[in-house]
């Protein structure tokens, strides 16, 4: 599967301005590294925290439009409380979450591919 991506990567030349490297596939989302699984994954691990992050956000909003259109239903406010109060524990999680990686894996280990 690897080498097809590789094999159509440099069959189709680089692509937009030409700004990714011969091991990189251009797409959308940014030049993926299709030739080192590290640094594949450290990539893939960064957009998914991205997209965690963004999804938390859109929770404590939804959360908080849930508390303001409740009209003092005690049932509707309980459901908006408990959306906002597991919201933001997600997104505390998350944070801490990319903290100690950065600490175990970059302090500790001296792995330097996920810093970049």
């Amino acid at each position: 599967m690897i080498d097809l991506l590789i094999k159509t990567a440099h069959a189709q030349g680089p692509k937009g301005g030409g700004d990714c490297l011969d091991h990189e596939l251009n797409t959308a989302i940014g030049c993926i590294p299709i030739n080192d699984s590290s640094s594949l994954i450290s990539f893939f691990l960064r957009w998914s925290i991205g997209i965690a992050g963004g999804i938390a956000v859109i929770f404590i909003l939804y959360s908080a439009f849930l508390l303001i259109t409740s009209g003092g239903d005690p049932k509707k406010v309980q459901a908006g409380k408990e959306l906002l109060t597991a919201a933001i524990a997600g997104l505390v999680f998350l944070i801490l979450s990319v903290f100690v990686l950065r600490i175990i894996g970059i302090d500790i280990l001296g792995i330097t591919q996920i810093a970049a």
